[in-house]
């Protein structure tokens, strides 16, 4: 009896283990929710909505974009680590979902390394220090000693306390020896446009908002933070060419799905993600806003996100930012 209760159950198994496989090989079979957490027209939501477009025409069911904005991206954290891990909820991420929110915050709603999946990288917005045409100092060197001069008097405009903007500064100014007060907006577009007006003499800003403000003349580019000189503004001189070393960084946009998602799904969310971002028409249009295109394969994902984790979440803890 109980040898037929197993030969039952392997049966059983079996039967299940083969409709998985089915599912998957005809996956997808309906719309997929691609969820973003900040508002419609910003930098995450319009890379989301460019890529998911063309992903929608090439496997031709609707990739559908949801703004779940808030809480510095937890509310749409949350929501995702609880969907179904069947390849149909996506989640847009950048580097304060999956890293900066475990040390902003005392306690999380989600755990980014055990509720997530990582499946692409798309794009990055490397950060560029900018000034106000009337700022004293025609380059990094002049920048520096002209703030030293002044420790404290001087200001620098800021979309938001935690975003990768901010800590870029911060760290800047903790490798430097700078001392510049922080003035906190409520996202990029205030943040430079009162540096523009001349309300505030610089900014950290990513390449997609600082450079048509630099090519009109509105604002002056010191330094990207950057190892080497940006392909999309190689005139600007990168920092790490300027004796300060590894401040590499700018806001990136990911995608990840719920951790318990099977690997073949993965696999084909990669390589959709991949073909998306990599047609003429989707890659130009980036490029053309100042962006580097980044996809790549989930392992190379993962790999970057700890790597970033163990660079940043340090200096995090250490400048003692918290956002509760």
């Amino acid at each position: 009896m109980r040898r037929r209760d197993l030969l039952i159950g392997a049966g059983a198994a079996g039967v299940v283990f083969a409709s998985g496989v089915r599912a998957q090989a005809t996956y997808p079979a309906r719309a997929l929710s691609w969820v973003v957490g900040f508002p419609p027209g910003g930098g995450a939501d319009s890379v989301t909505r460019l890529v998911a477009a063309k992903m929608a025409q090439n496997i031709g069911h609707s990739v559908l974009v949801e703004n779940r904005p808030g809480a510095s991206g937890i509310i749409s954290a949350q929501y995702v680590a609880q969907a179904g891990a069947d390849g149909y909820t996506l989640l847009a991420v950048e580097q304060g979902v999956m890293i900066y929110n475990a040390a902003l915050y005392s306690k999380l709603p989600y755990d980014a390394a055990r509720d997530f999946t990582p499946v692409s990288n798309m794009i990055r917005a490397p950060l560029v220090l900018a000034v106000h045409p009337s700022f004293p100092a025609a380059d990094f060197k002049s920048f520096v000693e002209h703030v030293k001069s002044q420790p404290g008097k001087l200001n620098y405009a800021s979309p938001g306390r935690g975003l990768t903007h901010h800590l870029g500064m911060e760290a800047l100014k903790a490798r430097m020896g700078l001392d510049i007060v922080d003035v906190h907006y409520k996202g990029i577009a205030p943040a430079i446009q009162d540096v523009v007006a001349g309300q505030i003499p610089m900014i950290v800003a990513d390449t997609v908002v600082a450079l048509p403000q630099v090519k009109s003349g509105k604002l002056r580019a010191l330094a990207a933070f950057a190892s080497k000189r940006l392909g999309v503004a190689p005139d600007i001189p990168a920092l790490g060419e300027l004796g300060v070393g590894d401040l590499d960084m700018g806001p990136i946009v990911g995608v990840v799905v719920p951790r318990a998602t099977p690997r073949e799904i993965v696999a084909r969310l990669n390589a959709e993600v991949g073909r998306a971002i990599r047609d003429p028409e989707v890659s130009g249009r980036l490029a053309g806003l100042g962006l580097e295109i980044v996809p790549g394969p989930a392992e190379e994902f993962a790999a970057f996100l700890q790597s970033e984790s163990n660079r940043w979440l340090p200096l995090v803890r250490k400048l003692n930012i918290k956002l509760d």
